[in-house]
């Protein structure tokens, strides 16, 4: 088994994760913006990397537009996110929009270039507590209330446009060390398919300036997964965009790994073919594309792009 087994493990975790993590949280803030190459696509366009604020916070809303999307605004570090999404746990697709502003747990202000920009403040609920619960050893509080202010979004080519002003929200803190009475229950279904022993994978990485592609295919008898990220940079907003599929696919290698093709469900299309020579050189080409949110048919397939496969023995 090659050093790649580990890499593609590593890139399939927080990606993994992420459904399961935006479910858990929908009901007040935005899934986290998740990608393996965030940090670095951060610094090449000079934004710094995610700064954790003290004491640790998330603050933010969640709500509805047109074309079956939600949308949210939350934290992320010293800056601000926004997200749009649309699926659920075995199929979705989702646009982040990263940007310094105002990240303050009763203020939300930031602008996301020519897009529009939010600027959103915080009033608590007088008749409902603070939550509370005790997780992986710490405290953890969350105080509900109602973000008003001022939220105007269109993105690409108008596939989303919102407008808001007022919206249920909450901040959640991290607080003191606590006993853990019990463990949480664990998914054994998204257990036994993270450690499953995959029939073929395929990892495709392209890099053009500050910004980066990513395709990652898992092939396993019971379940295949596949994954595409897209990072870009416009001058002070980072755009992260997500595809994650659970489903029935078609990833083919020979046994010398010196050809193979992708076919991938919905929202991915089209064919990727691999062919590798007896001079070194290989190629990834055909029509291969995703319909991210924002851009739709964006291609994963060029010369650009490092080919790498991994097959079981």
């Amino acid at each position: 088994m090659r050093r790649w087994t580990l890499v593609l493990g590593l890139l399939a975790l927080p990606l993994l994760a992420a459904p399961a993590a935006g479910a858990a949280e929908s009901s007040f803030l935005p899934p986290l913006p998740q990608s393996p190459l965030l940090d670095k696509a951060l610094q090449a366009a000079r934004h710094g990397g995610p700064v954790r604020p003290s004491p640790l916070f998330r603050a933010g809303f969640v709500a509805e537009a047109a074309g079956g999307y939600k949308f949210g605004v939350s934290t992320y570090g010293s800056g601000l996110y926004l997200n749009v999404w649309r699926g659920g746990k075995g199929r979705r697709t989702m646009a982040s929009y990263l940007a310094r502003g105002v990240a303050r747990p009763e203020r939300l202000q930031a602008t996301f270039g020519q897009f529009g920009k939010v600027s959103m403040r915080f009033h608590r609920s007088r008749n409902r507590a603070l939550d509370k619960s005790c997780r992986f050893g710490r405290t953890f509080t969350r105080q509900h209330g109602l973000f008003v202010g001022n939220l105007r979004f269109r993105g690409e080519h108008g596939y989303v446009s919102i407008r808001l002003h007022r919206a249920k929200g909450a901040i959640a803190r991290v607080g003191k060390r606590c006993h853990v009475r019990r463990h949480p229950q664990f998914d054994q279904a998204f257990f036994e398919a993270l450690f499953a022993k995959p029939e073929a994978a395929m990892l495709a990485i392209s890099r053009e300036g500050v910004d980066s592609s990513a395709l990652l295919a898992i092939a396993a008898k019971k379940k295949s997964s596949f994954f595409a990220v897209h990072e870009e940079s416009r001058g002070k907003l980072a755009i992260i965009r997500l595809a994650i599929v659970h489903k029935p696919g078609k990833l083919r290698l020979n046994e010398a790994l010196t050809a193979g093709s992708l076919v991938a469900p919905p929202p991915f299309r089209g064919t990727g073919r691999y062919r590798a020579f007896a001079d070194g050189t290989q190629t990834w080409s055909g029509n291969l594309s995703v319909n991210f949110p924002g851009a739709p048919r964006f291609p994963l397939t060029g010369p650009s792009f490092e080919t790498l496969l991994e097959v079981p023995f």
